[in-house]
């Protein structure tokens, strides 16, 4: 009886080290996939950080060229100012033009 009882114990000793080294097995396959997790949450938040950064480059040149759409308006506004001006500015040497032929013509009939 001794003896069966000892091969019991050794048979359950047997067992609880087969346990162990499952166990140890899993512990050291949750820490791997706890590095990995760590670490891969680390690339999210860097990706995440980029995407932040394109998107604030995004609305700087978004900013940038709705002002030159606005600088480019302010010009052809004064480009179609001077293009008004410059009609007025012929108009009115058109007139002078007439009127001094007029004078011309005037002075032209006085003889001294």
């Amino acid at each position: 009886m001794t003896e069966l009882s000892v091969q019991e114990i050794d048979q359950i000793s047997s067992v609880i080290n087969g346990v162990n080294e499952i166990v140890s097995t899993i512990a050291a396959a949750v820490e791997e996939q706890s590095s990995a997790t760590t670490e891969i949450s680390s690339n999210i938040n860097q990706v995440s950080a980029g995407i932040q950064e394109v998107n604030e480059n995004i609305s700087q040149s978004s900013s940038v060229a709705r002002e030159i759409t606005q600088n480019i308006t302010q010009v052809n506004d004064a480009a179609s100012e001077i293009s008004n001006g410059s009609r007025q500015v012929k108009s009115s040497a058109e007139n002078l033009n007439g009127m001094a032929r007029t004078l011309n013509s005037i002075v032209s009939k006085f003889k001294v």
